[in-house]
């Protein structure tokens, strides 16, 4: 019999999904696979798509839901992101705050149910996930990184064509590419350490988790 999931978290993208769960992995006691896992992470395909009113009300109206988090990009419109936050859970969270905190928000509908909404990569700064990452690169790989950044910017003025919000996508992958085994993806590079996933960005994120979710740290 399938399990009935009462802890949920909502992201925008499947590399999100598995970026999470493996840095997750590192903090709390986590499952082998995606059914075994503490929360269910989900992911809705774009930021739209996450932010659409049908797609939130469902997902509130899940049979048995103690806790809910979201986690988006801000991109280049993080006062944008938080205010749409706000406008669409408000209604359903009264006392959700005015302001964003630096460690994320975690507030209470009058039933009990818990919101947690995180806004990479810091709840405060322009950026997105790959952003979130670069913070992960490991102190010992420093020089390699300046490489990758100074390669997307030799890339892009010979004529590479991705765009400026997508450098953070650039210079992480390019980063990654340079690796052993070169290309691995998010999550697998969190599951092998190659990212650390106990810097203080990393640990901030996660200790946010713990607290929505009422996990305990191992």
């Amino acid at each position: 019999m399938a399990r009935l999931h009462t802890k949920f978290l909502l992201t925008e993208g499947k590399d999100d999904v598995y970026a999470i769960a493996s840095l997750m992995s590192n903090h709390v006691e986590w499952g082998s696979n995606d059914d075994e896992w503490p929360v269910r992470i989900e992911y809705a395909g774009s930021v739209d798509e996450l932010l659409d009113d049908a797609y939130i009300s469902a997902s509130l109206k899940r049979p048995g839901l103690e806790a809910l988090g979201i986690v988006l990009d801000a991109n280049d419109s993080f006062e944008e992101r938080w205010q749409r936050i706000q406008q669409l859970f408000r209604p359903e969270f009264p006392s959700i705050p005015g302001t964003m905190d630096s460690g994320g928000v975690i507030t209470k509908s009058d039933s009990g149910l818990r919101l947690g909404v995180w806004i990479m990569p810091d709840n405060r700064s322009r950026g997105m996930l790959e952003t979130f990452l670069a913070y992960l690169v490991p102190d010992e790989s420093e020089a390699v990184w300046q490489e990758a950044i100074n390669a997307s910017e030799s890339a892009r003025i010979t004529g590479a064509p991705f765009k400026d919000i997508h450098t953070d996508k650039a210079r992480i992958h390019t980063w990654l590419a340079w690796q052993d085994p070169p290309g691995r993806p998010f999550g697998e590079a969190l599951k092998n350490k190659c990212l650390d996933p106990s810097v203080p960005q990393a640990t901030a994120f996660a200790q946010w988790f713990i607290t929505l979710y009422g996990l305990k740290s191992i």
